[in-house]
């Protein structure tokens, strides 16, 4: 009896010990919309994306970063109405706007994805329309959400069956 146990508790030991073990995807193209080091950086120090480079342009897995602004249903009557009152007041008055900030990782293979996430927040903005911040950059708050979302992205990627599967294929004909 203590032997079936040993070797049940054996069994188990070693399975967990699969399911525990990490992947590692490799060497992959960073492409992002999200200007920042730092949001690099925190990717690259994955063990997961821990071959991810921005020169890496020759291959056929790729690290696609983007981000679009939604306007919600009470973002487009605020934003008009404070354009109407900002335009009205030459510009002394802000423009409010009120988006959801949309957040999408795609890993491609071949320009087919195989594995993505999306990740979405509701931000409040005023702008001066005399501000030269520009239309198109991630200011403070936007940009510190974004990179709180890659612990969330890397944690969803280590359990997709998809990326596993890439890995085992990878590692079966490219094995060292």
């Amino acid at each position: 009896m203590k032997k079936v146990i040993v070797v049940v508790f054996t069994l188990l030991g070693s399975i967990s010990q699969l399911q525990a073990e990490e992947i590692k995807l490799p060497a992959l193209q960073y492409v992002s919309l999200v200007d920042s080091e730092e949001f690099y950086d925190k990717l690259k120090n994955s063990s997961l994306l821990a071959e991810l480079d921005k020169d890496n342009i020759g291959t056929p897995i790729r690290l696609l970063v983007t981000y679009r602004m939604e306007n919600t249903a009470g973002g487009s009557a605020a934003g008009f109405t404070s354009a109407i009152l900002a335009g009205g007041s030459l510009g002394i008055l802000p423009v409010v706007t009120n988006n959801d900030f949309v957040l999408n990782y795609e890993i491609k293979v071949q320009n087919e994805v195989i594995a993505s996430a999306e990740y979405r927040e509701n931000f409040t903005e005023a702008i001066n329309i005399h501000s030269d911040k520009g239309f198109y950059g991630l200011d403070g708050e936007a940009l510190t959400w974004a990179i709180s979302t890659t612990d969330t992205f890397l944690s969803d990627m280590e359990n997709n069956a998809e990326l596993k599967a890439l890995v085992e294929e990878y590692d079966y004909y490219f094995a060292e």
